[in-house]
């Protein structure tokens, strides 16, 4: 026997929220990285237009830390979408949150 076939009996389902989750941090984490890469090639000056992105930013990350810790309680899912979503909002929180300071800071 060659080929083993192994079969996996489990009544879990993907969770649609925890997917939810990584596609709002996924959005907001590449919105992150041009909102910076703009800035960063205009020498500092950043338009009004910027800064709605960016706050837009932050409330889809925001939205997916609370969607990514409910899906997280659900009972009977798999875990890694939820999971995989809520470390990268609370990343992306966490650099929109070192923009801040150092904007405040510099100035």
């Amino acid at each position: 026997m060659f080929f083993s076939r192994k079969y996996l009996f489990t009544s879990k389902k993907t969770s649609y929220k925890g997917i939810a989750s990584l596609i709002s941090g996924a959005i907001s984490l590449v919105s992150f990285l041009v909102c910076l890469s703009v800035v960063l090639k205009s020498g500092g000056n950043a338009d009004a237009r910027l800064g709605a992105v960016g706050f837009l930013s932050c409330l889809f990350s925001f939205a997916g830390v609370i969607i990514g810790i409910v899906s997280l309680v659900e009972k009977e899912t798999f875990r890694l979408f939820p999971r995989l979503g809520t470390v990268i909002s609370v990343l992306t929180l966490i650099l929109w949150g070192g923009v801040i300071y150092v904007g405040f800071t510099v100035v």
